[in-house]
């Protein structure tokens, strides 16, 4: 079905059982990049629009779960290689991934690092100790309780510090394959916690130039992204890293 996006034309589809949405820049870029959106379509997205703009497309499948399991990474990656085919595009995608969805695109870069350009990841979650591991209060605030045990059934609180799916442990395979990243965070950010999510993924990458670090100052969780809350007030600085880093 044809729609509008922002202003762009848009399809919307059903892809392996799941929606889908693939949105077309009005002058498509030669390199073929794919912006793929890992989680929370049409939340914070100037950083999409812009890269529409320089000729990107831009696309998204609906995850079973936000907590970026394995099924929803091999989907991922079915819908990049089906788009590339379909489109005429590049199989290496640069995912955009805001808090649960940072936990997406961390996952699937490390399951496919052959399928990523660059990425960019804001407040992301990387450490389900911290989020939602903690989160196991009243009804309200139980996410443990209502949407992680649904994801991962056989794991129990107790066996979260020794779980082997937690996000950050990709970190290795991204710094083996130079995957270049711009990330995001507020210095205020009190539901995931940088240093216990974030700040694991700086220390892997050592300091390394694929890896830019950008600190909020006065923001918490939300909005993402730099308008409102920066000295800069635009996104130019994250949609200019992954430019620079996908171009060929």
């Amino acid at each position: 079905m044809n729609e509008l996006w922002n202003g762009f034309r848009c399809e919307k589809f059903t892809f392996e059982d799941r929606d889908a949405i693939v949105v077309f820049p009005d002058a498509p870029a030669e390199n073929g990049r794919i912006v793929l959106k890992t989680e929370y379509w049409g939340a914070f997205p100037d950083v999409e629009i812009q890269l529409l703009k320089n000729g990107y497309h831009l696309a998204y499948v609906k995850n079973r779960t936000r907590f970026a399991t394995k099924e929803d990474c091999d989907t991922k990656a079915a819908f990049v290689k089906f788009l590339a085919a379909k489109y005429n595009l590049s199989e290496k995608c640069i995912p955009v991934g805001m808090s649960c969805g940072g936990a997406h695109a961390v996952r699937f870069a490390g399951c496919y690092p052959e399928l990523i350009a660059c990425m960019y990841i804001d407040a992301p979650v990387l450490n389900f100790c911290d989020f939602p591991g903690k989160w196991t209060g009243g009804s309200r605030d139980n996410i443990w309780g209502n949407e992680f045990v649904k994801a991962y059934p056989d794991i129990k609180h107790y066996q979260l510090m020794n779980f082997p799916h937690h996000p950050i442990n990709m970190a290795d395979t991204l710094v083996a394959n130079q995957i270049p990243i711009v990330m995001v965070y507020g210095l205020e950010d009190a539901t995931v916690i940088y240093e216990e999510n974030g700040k694991l993924l700086e220390e892997a990458y050592g300091g390394s130039e694929l890896l830019k670090v950008i600190p909020v100052e006065a923001r918490g969780h939300h909005p993402h992204g730099l308008i409102s809350y920066s000295s800069v007030n635009n996104n130019t600085p994250i949609v200019q890293f992954l430019l620079d880093h996908s171009r060929n």
